[in-house]
């Protein structure tokens, strides 16, 4: 099976298990240039010949001053596959830069976020698509545990504060090798953030899940599927149903 049918075979798993689309949903993807991103869209576009409904794609990409190559060389790409393209700016992080301001990329994230929900919002998409991956999932699983001291991940949907933006995640099943291999050979021109190559705890994160992959296949689905198999009662909650019910309370989704 070639990479395109694995990606689409993925994120069909993901879709129809979480139940992330419905008829007639018009939808962002947040596109920032990187594999993942390109992988989503392209996929996207693709499964639309396989869903069993219409939905409507917009590509959003936020510029953060932080492109290594100009942005609108997604543009041609993007309008290519049929899909319209918005691009907006992040005032906010421009400042941090021009000021010269010292920012984690946690911050960025946060700005990145708030903005695309807001112009999904403005753009009266009901579903904003992000492209995290089954390895994006391990390592804020894995980071939560070891730097912010909770069990916490990126969940596969989940809905905005105000309740009108569902946000959803399709490739959290496709491993980071798998998008990058579905992006060579669909040829993208991934544009990387200018602080991809710095160090960070998520590089470092991403680091120890790469060499233990190396050392022991599967650890990276292992930690995914881990997501999905949870039981209470082996941790520390403080309030908890009653213990001989316990087996009624496997978060098993």
């Amino acid at each position: 099976m070639d990479a395109g049918q694995k990606v689409l075979d993925a994120m069909g798993r993901a879709m129809g298990r979480f139940s992330m689309l419905c008829s007639g949903d018009r939808i962002a993807v947040g596109v920032s240039g990187g594999k993942d991103s390109l992988t989503l869209l392209h996929a996207l576009v693709a499964y639309k010949k396989r869903a069993p409904f219409r939905y409507e794609l917009i590509a959003v990409t936020l510029d953060q001053g932080k492109f290594k190559l100009p942005v609108f060389a997604l543009e041609e790409k993007i309008r290519d596959l049929g899909v319209e393209w918005v691009l907006r700016e992040d005032k906010a992080t421009l400042r941090l830069i021009a000021e010269n301001v010292p920012h984690g990329c946690d911050v960025c994230s946060r700005h990145r976020r708030y903005h695309l929900y807001k112009i999904a919002s403005e753009l009266q998409c009901s579903v904003l698509a992000l492209g995290h991956t089954a390895d994006d999932c391990a390592e804020a699983l894995l980071r939560n545990i070891l730097f912010n001291g909770r069990i916490a991940s990126l969940p596969p949907t989940s809905q905005s504060q105000k309740g009108n933006v569902r946000l959803i995640r399709p490739l959290v099943y496709v491993n980071e090798a798998l998008s990058r291999e579905y992006a060579r050979t669909q040829g993208f021109l991934p544009i990387a953030c200018v602080c991809s190559e710095k160090e960070s705890v998520r590089r470092e994160i991403r680091g120890f899940i790469d060499l233990m992959r190396s050392r022991h296949a599967g650890i990276s689905d292992s930690i995914t599927a881990a997501l999905s198999n949870v039981n209470l009662y082996t941790l520390f909650g403080q309030d908890l149903p009653d213990p001989e019910r316990a087996e009624e309370f496997w978060v098993d989704s």
